[in-house]
């Protein structure tokens, strides 16, 4: 799956809501689109936490506020409460709301979901820097 991440290697947030408004920032958002964002991310998460695995969590929407697909690795060594349990790695991502956006959305959750069940989860956990931790997931990432 050749998609393009973002990633926040060094995350300094301490909650998950900041952790979410931190990968956020590492996109280009009208400032009403961004709060619309976060503010989907951050209910989903309230009402059914996403951890995939012990340490990683994957905070994801789907909106009409995106044209495309928009995915953000962070890492936090020290730990981010989600909400009861620290993750050091968060996988964000936001896929839009058109004809194949749900099948897409579908997808991407099948994949990483395939991914961290064989070997990924602890391949990610352990990655030495951004290169790695993408290409665990086969995502294209530009040091951006």
């Amino acid at each position: 799956m050749d998609r393009h991440c973002r990633i926040k290697w060094n995350m300094t947030s301490t909650s998950l809501e900041e952790a979410i408004s931190e990968l956020l920032d590492e996109f280009q958002f009208q400032r009403t689109t961004r709060t619309l964002l976060q503010t989907a991310l951050e209910t989903r998460e309230m009402a059914e936490p996403t951890m995939v695995h012990e340490g990683i969590a994957m905070p994801h929407c789907r909106s009409i506020l995106v044209d495309d697909i928009m995915i953000a690795l962070g890492r936090s060594a020290s730990g981010i409460p989600w909400p009861e349990r620290g993750v050091r790695m968060i996988i964000l991502f936001i896929t839009p709301v058109k004809p194949t956006g749900p099948s897409e959305h579908l997808e991407l959750i099948k994949h990483i979901a395939q991914t961290l069940r064989s070997g990924g989860a602890e391949e990610l956990l352990s990655a030495s820097g951004p290169d790695e931790a993408a290409s665990i997931f086969k995502f294209t990432y530009g040091g951006d």
